[in-house]
């Protein structure tokens, strides 16, 4: 388990006070101080609950970790304290360990290539005074927007450890977009594009896809789906995570289309799925194949048929969403 906060006085007390057993917890009589041998100077590392059981060897392994996966949560919430779970032992008194499962990540890549080095130096030289005056300036969009991005660049460094912080990572980086252009409706965050980037076409369709892809798995239209979709398997979790990744790239694009010198300064970025890895440049062929997403396109007309507009707001050429990835 990860070590936050007060962990090991919080499974020192479910340990000396109750006997995990499958059914749910049995209070001992008088409180059984057996200890769960953890040193002051062990103080960061991962922490153990003993749980009691029966490992079926000829049963499904996933289900018998899901349902331990479940008992930890129930146990977590009854004592309103986060206990994540790392890595799940199935031992044998006597015998060793005879399975183990390891909580898998969404493994992140972050490179400073060659040809990226020289927007950097010019971002250094031509935006870093804009970016500090920004910072200083209260009440500023840009420094709203600066520290939602770096808030998400932070919590996705931090998935490795704790579940749940990709989710985190895309609503700090959709507060920023929503910071960058002081908007949250989509038609005018779309016009708010089109006047900033003379009309950028591109950005405008991928800003059409963040704010469905947020209303459905993300924010408050259809919780649901999100854990459904998770639930199917890795692939399709992957799916869905590596939408952090458009976010961030819009959040970014936004932050920069203001600074003097407008460069765009994305380094890229990988999310590692279980068969490939993926990095957003903002092409729309890109949202067309490996970032795809199912955001109702395929059944609600609205979302799927994208409005584009000008620079000064009419209307220009549209796009349509696939109902499936192009293969």
């Amino acid at each position: 388990m990860s070590p936050f906060l007060m962990g090991s006085q919080t499974l020192d007390f479910l340990e000396e006070n109750f006997r995990l057993a499958p059914s749910g917890p049995i209070q001992y009589d008088q409180p059984y101080p057996i200890g769960l041998h953890r040193q002051a100077n062990e103080r960061d590392a991962p922490l153990t609950l003993r749980l009691q059981g029966t490992f079926d060897a000829a049963g499904d392994a996933r289900e018998q970790v899901d349902q331990i996966i479940d008992y930890v949560g129930a146990l977590a919430v009854s004592v309103d304290f986060p206990l994540h779970v790392l890595q799940i032992a199935f031992n044998t008194d006597g015998h060793g360990p005879l399975l183990q499962a390891v909580r898998k990540p969404f493994a992140r890549g972050v490179g400073l290539e060659v040809e990226e080095r020289g927007v950097a130096a010019t971002k250094l030289t031509q935006d870093f005074g804009y970016f500090l005056g920004e910072l200083k300036t209260q009440g500023s969009a840009a420094k709203i927007a600066i520290r939602h991005y770096m808030t998400g660049m932070t919590l996705l460094s931090l998935e490795d450890h704790t579940p749940g912080l990709i989710d985190a990572a895309f609503m700090q980086f959709y507060q920023g977009i929503e910071a960058c252009l002081g908007l949250s409706n989509l038609g005018y965050a779309k016009k708010e594009i089109a006047r900033r980037l003379n009309g950028d076409r591109s950005t405008q369709i991928v800003c059409h896809q963040i704010f469905c892809v947020r209303h459905k798995y993300f924010g408050h239209g259809d919780e649901i789906s999100f854990h459904e979709i998770a639930d199917r398997g890795a692939e399709e979790a992957y799916r869905i995570a590596k939408q952090c990744l458009v976010a961030k790239w819009l959040c970014r694009r936004l932050i920069d289309s203001a600074s003097p010198s407008g460069s765009l300064f994305s380094r890229e970025m990988r999310l590692y799925g279980p068969s490939s890895s993926d990095c957003f440049y903002g092409s729309l062929q890109e949202l067309e194949t490996q970032f795809w997403a199912d955001f109702s396109q395929g059944s609600v007309a609205s979302k799927a048929e994208c409005k584009v507009y000008d620079q000064n707001g009419g209307p220009a050429e549209g796009y349509v969403f696939k109902s499936a990835p192009v293969t």
